[in-house]
């Protein structure tokens, strides 16, 4: 009788379980269903204060829109930026002169609204996405007066603020607070690795000097992180230590200065490139292949040649997309697609097949 009562309250406990999930997931959906529907009246009110303002016959009347649409917004970060968004959306398909009148109308409404009053108050929410969300907006409108509160969110044990804050003074151009931040989070790697390129991206000020910055003491995979992160843009400042890096033992900064080296396409780094397309490693390979392209000497279009013939799928393909870029003559073509090497054919042939997709 007792395992049967125990059977019983077993079951009535899982059905009690079961529904109160039930419950929740049915309120989870509801809320999610009430934001759409308040998201969608909102983008809709804003629609017609946006059109009010932009056909408005006279600049009473459109002071007079703009002073209304102020007056919707009334210090909501969501409805102002429903209201930018939809200003923006009406620029992709304007003219330049249109163009012009909407940047001054956004200037009209940010004096009306005070945007950045509005992320301020926000900063003061104890809620970590409104402060970390008030911080990056607060950067994008130039508010330069609340850098050191942001500062103070720098230190905070919450990594997301703390992201958000660096993120913010990246913005800023603030290579010190930036570079404090990136050597606090070096030794996690997974964590690192994903948004060093992130952070050179948006940053707004010299990026050689954050770099040196960070050069001074980092560990060796910060390094190789920070040099694929300068890759696009060509620093000539490190250049050399790329150069005396090629053929350093740690495999990560090899490959990262290799790959650096070769998007300068310096004539002088042609005997760098060709040791390191003759290196074990076949992404060495590749991105020497790729280096040696850009050179486009006659040795250099020998190495790449060669490489059409190299055992890893990689190097052939690479050597294929760059072979087709360099001063290669017609014969040397034939001789290649029609050769016995069914490698660096097939590997010519795709690329092609892909270029001609491309202009039909």
């Amino acid at each position: 009788m007792k395992y049967e009562l125990l059977a019983v309250v077993g079951l009535l406990f899982c059905l009690i379980v079961i529904a109160f999930e039930y419950f929740l997931h049915y309120r989870l959906a509801e809320k999610q269903d009430e934001k759409e529907a308040n998201t969608k009246r909102i983008d809709h009110r804003m629609k017609i204060r946006v059109e009010g303002i932009l056909y408005a016959p006279t600049e009473v009347s459109r002071n007079s829109e703009i002073k209304k649409m102020a007056e919707d917004i009334n210090d909501d970060y969501e409805i102002y930026e429903a209201a930018i968004k939809t200003i923006e959306s009406v620029k992709e398909r304007a003219d330049e002169k249109q163009k012009e009148s909407l940047s001054k109308l956004v200037d009209k409404i940010n004096e009306e609204v005070n945007p950045v009053s509005i992320y301020a108050t926000m900063l003061e929410s104890n809620d970590v996405y409104h402060k970390g969300y008030a911080m990056r907006r607060l950067a994008d409108l130039g508010a330069i007066e609340y850098k050191e509160t942001i500062v103070e969110h720098l230190k905070s044990k919450n990594r997301d603020l703390a992201y958000n804050a660096a993120m913010s003074l990246a913005q800023f151009g603030d290579e010190e607070n930036v570079a404090v931040f990136l050597k606090s989070i070096q030794n996690d790697r997974l964590y690192s690795g994903r948004i060093i390129n992130e952070f050179f991206d948006e940053f707004k000020g010299d990026r050689a000097c954050l770099a040196k910055l960070l050069f001074k003491d980092c560990n060796s995979y910060m390094r190789s992180s920070i040099i694929k992160a300068l890759i696009p843009y060509k620093i000539e400042e490190f250049h050399k230590m790329y150069i005396e890096n090629s053929v350093s033992k740690d495999f990560r900064l090899k490959v990262a200065c290799v790959k650096a080296i070769a998007t300068f396409g310096k004539l002088e780094d042609e005997q760098v490139l060709q040791m390191a397309a003759q290196d074990k490693e076949w992404v060495i390979r590749a991105s020497a292949v790729r280096g040696l392209a850009l050179i486009n000497t006659p040795t250099a279009l020998e190495s790449v040649k060669k490489a059409l013939r190299d055992k890893e799928w990689w190097v052939r393909q690479a050597a294929a997309n760059s072979i087709t870029q360099m001063d290669i003559s017609p014969k040397d073509l034939e001789d290649i697609l029609g050769g016995y090497d069914r490698y660096a054919a097939d590997a010519i042939k795709g690329v092609l097949y892909k270029k001609l997709d491309s202009l039909q």
